[in-house]
């Protein structure tokens, strides 16, 4: 019997089985997904993930089955059985796979890899964000120009460091503070500066201060909690959600809400369903005490990010109807997969009702720019700040055969107008910067002032 056949057979057997949910165990085989660039074999035993190129297919990950569908949930099969979609656990990413009848000829087990081939690992490198990255455009780089430049400075005995810094001169001019690279005990983001940084770059110079931006970065860090605590919120500042959620209040009718991260709510990173359980409750918490605040200001601006389901779980406490919250497509062949809709449900637990004043700054990032963006359509938000990051996409995760690992952005995310954030952040509504030195020595926070006054705009 043909593969081709035993694969109908294994789909006529995976739709006959009723109303029974769809489970992997039902779906054997081999499948590609519809961009992200992966190979999934299933069998009785468990399942191995592939990561694949034009000119490669290595696997990287493998596990039970149960494993699987705490990665891959929501599964949903065609009624042939020759493709299936799920969500990641993670983000609001549907991805869908379809069947194939054998594995790639390019699948190459760790018995066929010479981790100190250069020359392969080059073309892992480039194939993979020629296949995925999803800016090169909007960045204005030619990516095939930087193949030809670079590609004759390697051999198959380049030394690690030299081939680590050729990788970083081309990824570099991407200005992506999710395209990373990790090579052992090297590691390099190519993160763009922002407003934020030249600004205080520019304090320091003026100061003739030694400090280099990330440390004088965390010494404003501590000053704003420390006068958030002391001067606004004072000894009622509450926290939960392994101190990832706090809240207070500012006077008697403004609330107080900072969401620290998008992730580590349950006292672990690489957790989502316990951060999602986490948030629940520590939701439940702040809102039994704020909930009938007039206005609710929700902190931001130093929020990196985290996990697209952590946000946009946060953000189902603070809205009054189902809304579209924006769509994403990934990045597929010359174009994209489909848009996808996400839509954003009111909780069934405790939700606010009155208005949001959002404070962001060109350090809210990732998630916690997908909770803005997943708040835009609210008729009672409005964003006081600076623009965010612009670093929406989900930072996808590759592995090049010599053992480093690399990520990079391979999706698009739109709001509901169609706008495009990516590179430029969101946009505030009233624009107030963060930790200018003004309000610093007159040791306040003018974001809050601002939404004490009530003068919010219309």
């Amino acid at each position: 019997m043909s593969a081709r056949r035993n694969a109908r057979d294994r789909g006529a057997r995976a739709a006959s089985v009723g109303a029974r949910p769809p489970r992997f165990e039902d779906l054997a085989g081999v499948w590609r997904s519809r961009g992200y660039g992966t190979i999934l074999e299933i069998d009785r035993e468990g399942y191995t993930l592939h990561e694949e190129t034009a000119v490669s297919c290595l696997p990287v990950y493998g596990g039970s089955l149960e494993a699987l569908a705490e990665h891959f949930v929501d599964l949903e099969v065609s009624p042939g059985g020759s493709s299936f979609s799920a969500r990641r656990a993670v983000a609001a990413t549907r991805v869908s796979f379809r069947r194939l009848t054998e594995v790639p000829a390019t699948v190459r087990s760790g018995e066929d890899l010479d981790p100190e081939d250069a020359e392969f690992a080059f073309e892992v490198f480039w194939h993979t964000f020629e296949e995925n990255y999803a800016f090169f455009e909007l960045k204005g780089i030619d990516w095939q120009a930087m193949y030809e430049t670079h590609r004759p400075r390697i051999r198959r005995r380049t030394d690690p460091d030299e081939l680590f810094d050729v990788l970083v001169e081309m990824t570099r001019p991407l200005r992506d503070a999710h395209v990373e690279l990790h090579a052992g005990q090297r590691h390099f983001d190519a993160s763009a500066a922002t407003d934020l940084h030249a600004r205080l770059s520019t304090e320091l110079d003026l100061a003739g201060d030694d400090r280099d931006i990330p440390m004088y970065l965390a010494d404003l860090r501590e000053w704003l909690r420390d006068t958030i605590r002391e001067e606004y919120v004072g000894a009622g500042l509450r926290h939960a959600a392994s101190r990832t959620i706090e809240w207070g209040w500012l006077d008697g009718r403004v609330g107080y809400l900072n969401l620290r991260a998008m992730a580590g709510a349950s006292g672990a990173i690489g957790r989502p369903a316990a951060d999602l359980e986490a948030v629940d409750e520590a939701m439940a918490l702040a809102l039994d005490e704020l909930g009938g605040a007039e206005t609710l200001a929700v902190d931001l601006r130093l929020n990196g990010g985290g996990y697209d389901a952590v946000a946009l779980r946060l953000a189902s406490h603070l809205v009054d109807r189902k809304r579209v919250a924006f769509s994403k497509a990934a990045r597929y062949g010359d174009g994209t997969t489909g848009r996808q809709p996400v839509t954003l449900e009111p909780t069934e637990g405790p939700r606010f009702a009155g208005q949001l004043a959002l404070l962001t700054s060109n350090l809210t990032a990732s998630a916690a720019e997908v909770f803005v963006l997943a708040l835009l359509q609210h008729p009672r938000v409005v964003l006081v700040g600076e623009p965010t990051h612009g670093i929406l996409s989900d930072a996808m995760e590759r592995h090049l055969p010599n053992g480093w690992r690399v990520t990079l952005s391979n999706e698009v995310y739109y709001a509901t107008d169609g706008e495009l954030y990516e590179y430029v952040g969101v946009p505030p509504h009233v624009e107030v910067p963060f930790l200018e030195r003004e309000g610093r020595e007159r040791g306040c926070d003018p974001m809050l002032d601002l939404v004490l006054s009530g003068d919010l705009g219309d």
